[in-house]
């Protein structure tokens, strides 16, 4: 362990490396450790930039060699925090932020760095896109790995259903690549596996033809809120592939409480409208903004949530939204304990619901709706009433499940073991220890929501 803070042991590495190589007191330092949730505050012994995947295969054997705990960054998103460790080393992909369209082949490659904002303005330069976050800061890797909901889930599946391929690091520093032809037990453990397996240094992604869309918002008084959802529910356990929504309760200036629904129809707008309408029609609508709308427009329909706030989320995966389960959401929502947090409602449906379980680690195929309360707060001296205000909603929920299933993406760092068996269900969670145990061993990569070897 000592060898890992000598002066000569990270000349070494800084040498063998074309990114930067950071210690604590360097200029760059607390920039570089900077991420989404502000809960998180933990200091690296070194942190890696890497400038592309040889910089990460040294950072993986340089970590191995010296006992170091590895976390790794992409985006910096992940509620739980994951992207940085304590006394441990730091692989920070943020610098890798290219995108590489062949409109032809309607392929893309991406680096791990990119976030959605990267990501869709590249794509949609050429009128083409691929299921993705539906905040723009969100990072393409860790959102991918984990499965990937979004607004063009019901047209073409979520975000690890159109990965074509991906190249990656493993716990041993080898570079491989994994594919349908290369490597398939690990190409089908990577979507949805989490950062279990590797580093990512390239993805391959499968992109459609996505024009001018419908799409946009209507926001009501919360006293209309409780109508809302009913609705909400009916439309999208009706509407076709191309209609996506989600719900969500939070606090806006100059309104204050609301309820919300974010629509986007895939397709031409007088085909949308009468799918769109029975919102339209419920209660007062504060704003009706549906609207012809680009998909660059829909991607930026939810508001960033800005880095260094203090972040909890918490919620479960239900087959139907029973009326208990709208008795529990606008319950939360009265009690809402900060105006930053939100209760969210997606609903996945379409090619992402028919994709074959089996045919991609992520779990859930047959759930039909995502609740999730968003605690969001300021720094205060009373934290918990925070988070017990998120996972109240969460026992709520929990029954309504069918056995606790979560979206991995959204479990915080105090996930029990359990509740990520919960992610994935036992046989599959099985399989992935399998993997695991071919793949990393020696869980070099277990600073995640961890699947242990067998």
């Amino acid at each position: 362990m000592a060898t890992a803070t000598s002066e000569h042991a990270l000349g070494s590495l800084a040498a063998s490396v074309h990114g930067s190589v950071l210690r604590p007191g360097d200029q760059a330092y607390d920039a570089a450790r900077r991420i989404f949730n502000g809960m998180i505050d933990k200091r690296p012994r070194v942190i890696v930039q890497a400038l592309g995947a040889g910089d990460v295969m040294q950072a993986v054997r340089f970590a191995r060699d010296n006992d170091l705990l590895i976390s790794v960054r992409g985006g910096g998103h992940n509620v739980a925090g994951y992207a940085l460790c304590d006394d441990g080393m730091m692989i920070d992909l943020s610098h890798l932020r290219s995108v590489r369209v062949d409109p032809k082949h309607r392929t893309a490659q991406a680096d791990p760095g990119c976030n959605y904002t990267d990501f869709d303005l590249e794509c949609q330069a050429h009128g083409l896109a691929t299921t993705g976050g539906t905040v723009a800061s969100t990072g393409i890797a860790g959102l991918t790995l984990g499965g990937g909901l979004g607004f063009l889930m019901g047209s073409y599946g979520l975000a690890c259903d159109n990965v074509r391929s991906v190249d990656m690091v493993l716990a041993d520093g080898r570079f491989t690549r994994a594919s349908a032809d290369e490597n398939p037990d690990l190409y089908w453990a990577v979507r949805g596996g989490g950062g279990n397996f590797g580093v990512v240094t390239s993805f391959e992604f499968d992109l459609h033809p996505v024009g001018p869309l419908l799409g946009g918002m209507v926001i009501w008084p919360i006293t209309d809120g409780r109508d809302a959802l009913k609705v909400f529910r009916e439309v999208t356990m009706t509407g076709p592939d191309e209609l996506s929504c989600a719900y969500a309760v939070v606090v806006l200036p100059e309104m204050g409480k609301v309820a919300l629904v974010a629509a986007c129809y895939n397709g031409p707008a007088s085909k949308g409208e009468p799918m769109i309408r029975p919102l339209q029609t419920v209660g007062r609508p504060l704003v009706d903004g549906i609207r012809p709308i680009s998909y660059l427009e829909v991607q930026r329909l939810f508001a960033e949530i800005p880095f260094g706030l203090q972040n909890y989320w918490k919620g479960h995966f239900t087959r139907e939204m029973p009326d208990a389960a709208i008795d529990a959401v606008m319950d939360a929502a009265d009690a809402m304990t900060s105006e930053h947090s939100a209760v969210l409602i997606e609903a996945p449906h379409g090619i992402a619901s028919r994709v074959a379980d089996a045919a991609t680690a992520y779990s859930q195929r047959d759930k039909r709706y995502n609740i999730s309360a968003l605690a969001i707060w300021e720094k205060d001296n009373n934290p918990q009433r925070h988070s017990q205000w998120a996972r109240d909603l969460a026992q709520r929920i929990e029954p309504l499940s069918g056995g606790g299933a979560a979206y991995v993406n959204y479990l915080n760092d105090d996930a029990t073991e359990t509740e990520v068996e919960g992610a994935y269900g036992g046989e599959k969670y099985r399989r992935l220890r399998t993997l695991k145990a071919k793949y990393d061993p020696q869980n070099v990569f277990r600073y995640n929501q961890n699947i242990p070897p067998v």
